[in-house]
């Protein structure tokens, strides 16, 4: 009886201490520094001032959600850029997922082709575009000079709506080639088959697009380093600002919970949704 009752317990702790190795990275990398950080945002931790540091509580989360007006701006500017470029790249995957799923031959060398900007990194699709929208030595401009379509040298952020504009037309070529491959996968016959069973593909890779927007920071950089004016600083780039260049880390770390927490709630209301809708089709 004892012997199986201490080959029951080892069958018990066997699969923890197999899998103690991998726990243990998990909270050395992840919810060590997800909890530190927590704890820096309850405090006024300055690195411009020095080490010392001063519970405060909830007021960096208070400052953030009710003072800070570049933050809040932050927000506005994020959802702008969210906006069209969720929309335009849902449609503009579909249209090519559809046209894709209509070519019989070499449609995987041509489906890796347009699933190359995808590859790209955005810090190196953001410096390729920078050069390209260049105002003197940009292919753009050149190319629309040589066509006749500008007569003079166009800067392409000289104000808050072409700034944006030009970060949502790069956002969109980097990442339509994602929504392509995420609804190319269930293609059938579109109306009675396709649509109704890509509901839920395309909820999940709107859901995933939208989070990846939210924290969009490496076009930003490159672009237009959050000008004219602000206009393109968006929520992750505003926590950079806060945290790397006015050195408030634990007002950064507030702002970074206050991004996750919105993050999840949209996630939240969009799955509710999801499966309202699904509750009465059904």
């Amino acid at each position: 009886m004892r012997g199986s009752a201490l080959a029951l317990k080892r069958k018990q702790w066997e699969p923890l201490a197999f899998a103690s190795p991998s726990l243990f990275l998990i909270t050395l990398i992840i919810v060590f520094p997800l909890g530190y950080s927590f704890y820096l945002s309850l405090l006024n931790f300055d690195l411009a001032v020095g080490p010392d540091a001063e519970f405060v509580g909830l007021r960096n989360y208070t400052e953030a959600l009710l003072r800070d007006e570049r933050f809040l701006g932050s927000i506005w500017n994020t959802a702008v850029i969210i906006v069209p470029s969720l929309a335009l790249e849902l449609l503009l995957g579909l249209l090519i997922a559809l046209l894709l799923s209509r070519v019989i031959h070499g449609r995987p060398i041509v489906t890796a082709l347009l699933a190359i900007p995808a590859m790209v990194s955005p810090v190196m699709a953001a410096m390729a575009w920078r050069m390209m929208f260049g105002v003197k030595f940009g292919a753009i401009n050149n190319l629309g000079r040589q066509l006749g379509i500008i007569d003079v040298y166009f800067d392409w952020f000289a104000t808050p709506f072409l700034s944006i504009v030009a970060v949502v037309l790069v956002d969109i070529w980097h990442n339509t080639p994602f929504m392509m491959l995420v609804l190319l996968a269930g293609l059938q016959t579109f109306w009675f088959i396709t649509l109704p069973l890509l509901k839920f593909t395309m909820a999940v890779g709107v859901m995933i697009r939208m989070i990846d927007l939210t924290k969009i920071f490496g076009l930003i950089f490159i672009l237009t380093f959050g000008g004219p004016g602000g206009s393109t600083e968006t929520v992750a780039f505003n926590t950079y600002l806060v945290g790397f260049k006015d050195f408030r880390m634990s007002y950064a770390a507030a702002l970074s919970y206050v991004i996750v927490l919105g993050v999840l709630a949209l996630t939240l209301v969009f799955m509710w949704i999801s499966r309202h809708r699904e509750a009465r089709a059904a």
